[in-house]
């Protein structure tokens, strides 16, 4: 279904039709509560507002919020990565690798940008979150997860990139070893 379907949800949550997944939620959890039989904010004008009228209301935020929770799922779901992209990785780049001796954060951070990829799109693929990459890549060690995940995170991004996964988890796991 088209966004412009959409609209009318949108607009029973009072938001604009670019609003985002976390908008929606939030305009529907305030709506709910201001509508809602104890809400204070209402008591002042509930002679104003029958029973039918409020109830009618509540009904068509529970809708939309429904309605635009499965358009957010099924957008992310069709804009997700099914399989993980093709990269050519030219002879600057290649050359680039053959000097390194190790792989650091800063060195897997330039490999990804040098190659054009998003870390949504990673994060998105290997279902590793986003702020784990930037930690890793920025070797802020005192964020990032047990070792033994780290391990494994740093494989997945090793492998998203057409790295040898081993060698670049030995890597940076000595380095990781040395800093803590």
């Amino acid at each position: 279904m088209p966004i412009e379907d959409y609209k009318k949800y949108f607009d029973a949550l009072e938001l604009s039709s670019d609003a985002q997944l976390s908008e929606v939620r939030n305009s529907y959890l305030h709506l709910k509560s201001l509508y809602s039989n104890d809400s204070i904010v209402t008591s002042a004008i509930a002679y104003e507002l029958s029973e039918e009228k409020r109830h009618e209301i509540l009904e068509q935020v529970e809708e939309a919020y429904a309605k635009l929770a499965d358009f957010f799922t099924n957008k992310d779901a069709d804009t997700a990565v099914s399989e993980k992209p093709s990269f050519v990785v030219d002879e600057e780049l290649k050359q680039y690798m053959s000097g390194m001796q190790s792989f650091s954060g800063k060195m897997l951070k330039e490999i990804r940008e040098k190659l054009g990829v998003n870390l949504k799109d990673m994060a998105v693929f290997t279902k590793i979150r986003k702020q784990y990459f930037e930690d890793i890549e920025n070797e802020r060690f005192s964020a990032l997860p047990a070792e033994v995940y780290l391990r494994g995170y740093i494989m997945e991004y090793a492998r998203y990139l057409s790295l040898d996964p081993e060698k670049v988890a030995n890597d940076y796991i000595e380095r990781y070893r040395t800093a803590r």
